[in-house]
């Protein structure tokens, strides 16, 4: 994919700065990529001038001479956090370890929930020399969007048996044996400092962060990657088109007063399991960046829960939101999320399900957040949410532009094979 930044000039937006003209006039708004739709097929002209749309509502004119310390949100990696050596980079890292880093890496291990998703994002998984045990599962490999993009990861050796070990003498046993170790989050089973000194690799321990809350760990984690990888450009522009869709988000709902926020329900939440409709968590990204009510946030507060965990069905039903979300991983459960409600003759009741407001998503943490999925749910959540402010949007495009920026390609009809064709969707009942 080339990475190039394609600049609009003259384009002007209407009064309520959530729609675009039909008419194009130009203007100095910056628009990330936009010819890449074209390279994939994907971006019919009206394809196109939508995702224009979508990403420049609310834009206003950027100065040239900013400099990446001045991009609106997380502040630049601290400059005394980092320093240059003969023997490398000295840094910090997200546990406050002072580790220096050789120059001119070619092999790296990047393990934990996220690292590999980093690396694919600054186009680098070329360079890992093994992957996680979930990132290797070829009997019911997890459809997790980097994997797709590159499936070559799953041929890589292991570097521990399962999931949360890391065994040194795997590590130090692999050819090529990698330059540097990245691990995503604090491992419980060895420090870093006692990794680095049985294995004589350096180790740099990240945070995966993400979209809202850990904004700051994930712009981290990036930067880092890139300056060790010497990708800074592209992780400067992740960044950046991370910060745009946000804004464009912010940008359609800023003006929903609290007491206009519709009521969304999130259910079969896994995590990363399948699971049934009364899965839920107090903490969804998505419905953070579109100015809407999660209703299990709420009873999570009055009932001292946070995060996954499972709400009573009476509780479900006294609630009634205005719309369910469904996290389509439950599709491959004999009893989903979806017979869940088509079998119970109270849920039928609830006006949301009545009107057909039952929505399919894409899963957020099957390995770690997976922050272009919390994008794409948040589009399709506020195109149903909010109607009147998504008219432009069509989430299934806008799912394969994010796809195309980030990892080169528009997968999402392959991820969507998973889910029965259902995410992004309004899922059909009772037929």
């Amino acid at each position: 994919m080339t990475e190039k930044t394609a600049l609009i000039s003259d384009i002007s937006v209407s009064n309520d700065h959530q729609l675009f003209s039909p008419i194009l006039k130009f203007s100095n708004c910056e628009v990330i990529d936009t010819g890449v739709i074209m390279d994939h097929r994907i971006g019919i002209l009206t394809g196109v001038l939508m995702i224009i749309g979508v990403l420049l509502s609310g834009c206003t004119s950027p100065d040239k001479s900013q400099p990446p310390e001045s991009i609106p949100g997380p502040s630049i990696i601290d400059l005394e956090d980092i320093a240059a050596t003969n023997s490398g980079i000295v840094l910090t890292d997200a546990i406050g370890r002072e580790v220096t880093v050789p120059r001119n890496i070619t092999h790296i291990l990047c393990s934990g929930p996220g690292c590999m998703r980093y690396l694919a994002y600054i186009g680098e998984t070329k360079k890992a020399v093994a992957a996680d045990p979930v990132e290797r599962d070829t009997q019911s490999p997890p459809p997790l969007p980097y994997l797709v993009a590159n499936p070559q990861i799953r041929a890589l050796p292991a570097a521990g048996k399962i999931t949360d070990v890391i065994e040194p003498s795997q590590i130090t046993a692999l050819n090529p044996r990698p330059d540097l170790i990245i691990l995503m989050g604090d491992n419980p089973q060895i420090s870093a400092d006692e990794l680095q000194r049985r294995t004589g690799i350096p180790v740099v321990v990240l945070q995966d962060g993400d979209l809202s809350y850990r904004r700051n760990a994930m712009n981290y984690s990036l930067r880092i990657m890139g300056l060790v990888l010497g990708k800074s450009e592209r992780a400067e522009e992740v960044i950046r088109f991370f910060d745009k869709v946000t804004e464009n988000l912010e940008a359609r709902t800023s003006t929903i007063s609290d007491f206009q926020q519709k009521k969304a329900y999130i259910g079969g939440y896994s995590n990363p399991n399948p699971e049934g409709l009364y899965s839920t968590t107090s903490i969804f990204i998505p419905l953070r960046l579109i100015s809407a009510h999660n209703i299990a946030e709420e009873y999570g507060n009055q009932n001292g829960l946070s995060g996954p965990f499972t709400i009573p069905k009476e509780a479900l039903i006294r609630i009634a939101p205005d719309a369910l979300f469904l996290d389509m991983t439950t599709w491959s459960l004999k009893e989903s999320a979806v017979t869940d409600i088509e079998k119970s003759e109270s849920l039928k009741g609830l006006p949301a399900v009545r009107q057909g407001e039952v929505y399919g998503l894409l899963p957020t943490s099957l390995y770690g957040e997976d922050h272009e999925s919390d994008l794409m749910n948040a589009y399709i959540i506020g195109k149903a949410l909010y109607p009147e402010k998504f008219t432009d949007v069509e989430p299934k495009v806008m799912a394969d532009y994010i796809y195309t920026f980030l990892y080169g390609e528009p997968i999402f009809e392959e991820i969507n094979k998973n889910y029965g064709g259902m995410a992004l969707s309004r899922i059909p009942l009772f037929t």
